[in-house]
């Protein structure tokens, strides 16, 4: 009598348990360190490129981690418990010629089982489990085997009478089925992707993101290029209590216009400064930052001016820093950023 379910094999299996989900714990350790890293890594000149890094360290460090917990810690306390069920049930000794179906089952939060025709010579055959690992070790249809069982579960095998392979006439599959494991796994990745990319997202905000009396936000009424890299410049020569630069064109802001209404500083051009009029500080005329007839432009390496109109710098009414001068500050340091000193 040879049997498959073994006390070796239970407490291997059970080993396999405890060393997988060691390997599971300090993954999920060394992703989440990861994780973190990459935040404190994250400064407004890197922020967009950190972006997709943070996203896709998750997709890809999370799907480790749900790939080994699905594939290798369940599969293994499905094999544990099977054996353990197996070893602690009563057996029944049944005596018959088997024959392995093409027949496969995955029995829900267990193993995934190969149905099994034993005829004992009754009128009906009797319809028995083997866990697919063990297909390899039965013999050939129509063979004459004594099969200790449990709860119609098959638990060994003695060969009375071995048919050969060549007289069984039918090719039967003696391969566990491998598909089953990518059709459970490949629906949970696509959810932890979508997980992953709302909750990288989320907390890439929260860490590039303060509140009005820690930031100094520039809009602009055109277009800017590498606005990142102009918001760092800023950021540079700022003191506390700012400890963030925004610059952003007023099409950042289309779906609602409150951002607008309290930004600390405006470049318009005279064009437009009617539209926006209501927004700037009571008095302010606005300071020329592009005039192509006098030479001036002013951080011209990041706003691309219409060289037909004239643009002015304004200090926003709905500004947070109104009062304590940090606008003011702010855009004396934008007015510093000459061409020659952009070229430095």
């Amino acid at each position: 009598m040879e049997w498959f379910s073994t006390e070796e094999e239970l407490s291997s299996w059970k080993k396999r348990v405890k060393q997988l989900t060691a390997v599971f714990r300090i993954l999920v350790c060394l992703a989440a360190a990861a994780f973190i890293v990459l935040c404190l890594l994250v400064r407004t000149e890197n922020a967009q490129t950190f972006h997709w890094i943070l996203i896709a360290v998750a997709i890809v460090l999370g799907g480790i981690c749900i790939s080994l917990h699905v594939l290798g810690i369940q599969e293994a306390r499905a094999q544990a418990g099977h054996l353990d069920m197996l070893l602690q049930g009563e057996k029944e000794m049944l005596t018959g010629r088997m024959t392995l179906t093409d027949e496969s089952i995955r029995i829900p939060k267990s193993i995934r089982i190969r149905k099994v025709l034993l005829d004992t010579g009754e009128e009906t055959p009797k319809r028995l489990n083997l866990d697919e690992r063990w297909i390899g070790r039965m013999p050939a249809d129509g063979s004459l085997v004594r099969l200790p069982v449990s709860h119609s579960y098959i638990a060994g095998v003695e060969i009375l009478e071995e048919t050969s392979p060549a007289d069984t006439g039918r090719p039967v599959s003696r391969r566990p089925a491998r598909a089953w494991k990518l059709k459970k796994l490949l629906p949970l990745l696509g959810i932890w992707t979508i997980v992953a990319v709302i909750f990288s997202s989320f907390v890439f905000y929260q860490i590039t993101d303060t509140d009005p009396g820690h930031k100094l936000t520039v809009y602009v009424d055109g277009e800017v290029r590498n606005e990142a890299h102009l918001a760092a410049r800023l950021e540079k020569d700022l003191e506390e209590p700012i400890r963030m630069v925004q610059v952003h064109p007023f099409m950042y802001a289309m779906f609602g216009s409150e951002a607008l209404k309290t930004a600390d500083l405006y470049i318009v051009p005279d064009s437009e400064k009617n539209l926006y009029a209501d927004w700037f500080a009571p008095g302010d005329e606005g300071v020329p930052v592009y005039d192509a007839e006098a030479g001036i432009s002013v951080a011209g390496t990041w706003i691309l001016y219409k060289s037909d109109d004239v643009y002015r710098l304004y200090t926003g009414a709905g500004s947070p820093h109104l009062t304590d001068g940090l606008a003011r500050r702010g855009a004396e340091l934008l007015m510093t950023l000459t061409a020659e000193e952009e070229n430095q």
